[in-house]
């Protein structure tokens, strides 16, 4: 896929080199063509349009005023960089985005030496850029850190950690608060309702008025830069010392703002100051998401992060529920007929499923903003408490809570639901969103109970059944639409026990037990039909439904009566769950030669579609028929 809008200035320039020496009119018009080809990104690749289209601007002038990859840019969470990663050289690979074996949807320090950290987590930037000034001051460097961070993130905790420790800087440290009142959702918390008084306050209108007035007398001749450097010092009155911003200054930033974002002329005034400061500034803009976008300006939320268009040969089908608005959809049961029962999201409202639970159950649904180790002890108080909280969390997020989840909940024995939300493969997002590791991370911790649904309507009864339960129950299911077959009847789940999903009733002396764990349970069950049709093996098939604990009662009978063991899971190989089922059948005589594992072995799973990430690991029907076949010496 290329473009299929030529542009006069963006496929034409060398950048970032070009574009210092533009005048003002070309830059305005850059911008433009930016958002073009952003719009055809998003039709072609989908991801993160409406972030991208509010931060235009600032890319071409950070591009403008600085020197990459001399002078570093952090940018938080960084699902807005697709506008640097073009002006960095990528301009041509763009269409690769998200897509497998093509650039990330984030800044990687592995694609380009112009992306100065990775992140697909919010709240880092600060933390991260403090640690690149103080590394420039040990080692004596002279470029410059500029940290962008969105006001969503700073409801984060990391934010204020580093806030905590930016007076230590003794040099030049420039902080962009990117100011576009929201999140993925809309921002909550009281740093945003101080946010949006600074915004509303009449400072950014009367400044954005005097600007306006002044630049009308500025020369029009030369490239922009120069113009502004000749006129800073005549305007310093009205971007400087505005006395909204004091809460920065305590922590030991110089404040200017706010300022309009979408202004090149302001921002590269302020940007100009700030790197002549001589210590911590920040400088607070004003940004519109999915600027220059109609459907995106009145919507930010519905393209925050958007689908690929259905290409002519491949019509989108119309397909089930999913997994996370099945959960939504049953948590609004739930609280109709429970008063004690509530839901908390960190910042996920709409990606948890939620969207309609809150206008149904509005007071029962707590958003702390991306504030997961907040989530997690907070839910714990709640549960002390007397409350029932479910914690609606994908598996790659709760990685941020994993001490509160040791030190304040299970440590405890707090009851509580963790709906893991994303649990297997997150798909295009990328190493930093594959919830890959929650088997792994949480396997180890005591009075935990971890389950795993195969499919829908078993999601739905292991919801149900857990809220009833004085334990602390994770339940973790998988992206995108939910399974539902009638090949077999659905068990019901009243306690912690495996399901039997295929079996030889006249001969129990199994070729091969093939447990396949929570999503994988179908893939193996129509392996093991596929095998048998073939080969006419004998093959038990088992959904362990609960992960910890085991039931190894019922496990045993199938185990200790089978020639092989393979075990297939959507998850980390090392210490997830084969090497738990193993630990826990020690005692049974089965040499290890005889257990088979699939999984993903040691390794961060990077971009692509879940479908392509399955197959690249053999975690299908397909994939577990050819490992067996391999591993049993089958003729092929």
């Amino acid at each position: 896929m290329t473009a299929t809008k030529k542009t006069q200035l963006l496929d034409t320039l060398n950048f970032p080199e070009d574009i210092k020496e533009l005048g003002s009119e070309d830059l305005e018009l850059l911008a433009q063509e930016i958002r073009t080809r952003l719009l055809e990104i998003g039709d072609f690749c989908g991801g993160h349009l409406a972030s991208n289209l509010g931060v235009v601007e600032l890319t071409i002038v950070l591009h403008v005023l600085f020197d990459s990859p001399k002078d570093k840019f952090v940018w938080d969470t960084s699902h807005q960089c697709y506008v640097h990663k073009m002006l960095t050289g990528r301009l041509n690979e763009m269409f690769t985005v998200r897509q497998k074996g093509g650039l990330s949807g984030f800044a990687n320090i592995f694609e380009s030496k112009h992306d100065a950290f990775g992140a697909g987590h919010a709240s880092t930037a600060l933390s991260a850029g403090l640690g690149l000034a103080h590394s420039r001051e040990v080692l004596k460097g002279d470029n410059f850190v500029v940290s962008i961070v969105g006001d969503s993130g700073l409801s984060g905790g990391m934010c204020y950690e580093a806030l905590n420790n930016a007076e230590k800087i003794k040099s030049n440290f420039i902080c962009i608060v990117n100011d576009n009142d929201m999140s993925i959702s809309p921002p909550v918390g009281n740093m945003s309702h101080y946010m949006t008084k600074i915004r509303t306050s009449h400072m950014y209108d009367q400044a954005r008025k005097m600007f306006d007035d002044f630049l009308t007398k500025i020369p029009k001749s030369g490239p922009l830069k120069r113009r502004i450097d000749k006129s800073i010092e005549h305007f310093r009155d009205i971007i400087l010392d505005n006395k909204v911003g004091v809460i920065f200054e305590e922590f030991g930033f110089k404040y200017i703002g706010p300022i309009d974002g979408h202004n090149i002329p302001i921002l590269m005034t302020a940007l100009k100051y700030a790197k002549n400061y001589n210590g911590p500034i920040m400088i607070h803009i004003v940004t519109q998401k999915g600027k220059g976008h109609q459907p995106a300006e009145l919507d930010p939320v519905k393209y925050h992060g958007i689908k690929p268009k259905a290409k002519p040969d491949k019509p989108v089908q119309k397909g089930n529920i999913s997994s996370s608005d099945l959960f939504g959809k049953t948590m609004i049961d739930i609280c109709n007929k429970r008063d004690d029962v509530v839901v908390i999201t960190p910042a996920m409202i709409g990606g948890s499923g939620l969207t309609e639970f809150e206008k149904v159950h509005p007071t029962k649904l707590f958003d702390v903003g991306i504030a997961e180790e907040h989530a997690v002890t907070f839910a714990a108080g709640l549960s002390r408490g007397g409350a029932k909280p479910v914690l609606a969390i994908y598996s790659t997020f709760l990685q941020r809570g994993y001490d509160q989840l040791i030190h304040d909940v299970c440590l405890q024995k707090l009851p509580m639901v963790l709906a893991l939300d994303r649990a297997g493969f997150a798909g295009e997002d990328g190493a930093t969103h594959q919830g890959v590791f929650d088997y792994n991370y949480m396997l180890s911790i005591p009075n935990l109970t971890i389950l795993a649904p195969k499919d829908g309507p078993e999601q739905e009864a292991m919801l149900r059944w857990a809220v009833d339960q004085d334990l602390t129950v994770s339940i973790r299911y998988p992206k995108g639409s939910v399974i539902s077959r009638t090949d077999l009847p659905n068990l019901s789940f009243k306690e912690l026990t495996s399901e039997l999903l295929l079996e030889n009733k006249e001969n129990t002396n199994y070729d091969l037990c093939l447990i396949g764990v929570g999503s994988m349970a179908w893939p193996a069950y129509d392996a093991a039909k596929l095998l048998i049709e073939q080969f006419n093996l004998n093959i038990c098939v088992i959904n362990p439904r609960t992960i910890k604990p085991l039931d190894k009662h019922s496990l045993n009978a199938y185990i200790s009566n089978s020639n092989y063991i393979m075990v297939v899971e959507e998850g980390q190989a090392i210490g997830g769950v084969f090497q738990h089922i193993l630990s826990e059948f020690n005692d049974v005589a089965i040499p290890l030669n005889q257990w088979i594992h699939l999984a993903i072995p040691d390794q961060f799973v990077e971009h692509g579609s879940v479908e392509e990430l399955k197959e690249e690991f053999d975690l299908t029907t397909e994939g577990i028929v050819s490992t067996v076949k391999k591993r049993l010496g089958l003729n092929y």
